[in-house]
């Protein structure tokens, strides 16, 4: 699949991520709360879905991070991927 020039940044975040297996954190978590891994990973996934909305909110550090960051280094791109993530939570 083409990924669209605005979004290329967070595709080679994504693709980046593929290095690290998860996997072994949440079965740690598993063990230490008595809670299903698939459980935890889909509790994961939700928080991270809301995360663009409680942006909207709260203005989340890491995300306006990356955008101060963008925009310091003129990566109008990426400037907006992040604004269309943002806007891709309602």
């Amino acid at each position: 699949m083409e990924v669209p020039p605005q979004h290329r940044v967070f595709a080679e975040a994504v693709q980046s991520s593929r290095l690290q297996d998860p996997l072994p954190t949440f079965g740690v978590i598993s063990e230490a709360t008595g809670i299903p891994v698939d459980d935890l990973i889909h509790h994961a996934l939700v928080r991270w879905t809301a995360a663009g909305s409680e942006m909207l909110m709260s203005v989340e550090p890491l995300t306006l991070h990356d955008l101060m960051a963008a925009r310091r280094r003129e990566d109008w791109r990426a400037v907006a991927g992040i604004i269309d993530w943002l806007g891709s939570g309602r």
